[in-house]
């Protein structure tokens, strides 16, 4: 690589590690702002709570357990949603940017061994060959790590998933037998 490209490749890196640093900062910044929200709401409704703790209404202290519940449920399957896109998007965009330098990277290997290719006695295009060959592979195995790594997120967001859909199913058999009782009584 000559030095004018160095330099100017050394500029494009620093300018996109900026936007990574406010990419980060952003994402950052909205999962803040999803906690900050849930934050609200549970101070809303411990004030609830208490006040309806202070006038002894049970009745209505079960309801506002039982409501906060099924609602925090609720926002916590669309918070899960809304984080995972966020960080699947910055993944994405991290893992093309890295690409892009694997390839930068690559090239300029190329290059080097095409000039070198010339300078080297006999056999030397068999080595250059052989480099070749291990970056190409090296470009492959990167691709197949990412999906790799793409394929384990989307199975633990399917596990956490079940999970979250066999617990609430969990309770709503319970809360079916207590209302069957009620009946039969």
């Amino acid at each position: 690589m000559k030095k004018v490209d160095i330099h100017e490749w050394n500029k494009e890196k620093a300018q996109e590690l900026f936007s990574l640093s406010h990419q980060l900062l952003d994402t950052a910044k909205q999962l803040g702002q999803y906690h900050a929200e849930e934050l609200n709401i549970h101070v809303a409704h411990a004030m609830d709570l208490a006040k309806c703790a202070a006038q002894n209404d049970l009745k209505k202290l079960e309801q506002l357990q039982k409501s906060a519940a099924t609602d925090a449920s609720k926002r916590m399957a669309q918070y899960q949603k809304k984080a995972k896109i966020l960080l699947s998007t910055l993944g994405n965009d991290v893992a093309d940017k890295t690409e892009k330098h694997l390839d930068k990277a690559r090239d300029s290997l190329s290059d080097w061994l095409d000039e070198a290719e010339q300078k080297m006695p006999v056999g030397g295009d068999k080595l250059a060959k052989v480099v070749r060959d291990i970056s190409d592979a090296g470009t492959k195995a990167y691709k197949e790590g990412r999906k790799l790594v793409n394929n384990a997120i989307e199975s633990a967001d399917q596990a956490i998933h079940k999970a979250t859909s066999s617990e609430s199913g969990a309770q709503k058999p319970a809360v079916k037998s207590v209302a069957a009782k009620k009946k039969s009584s």
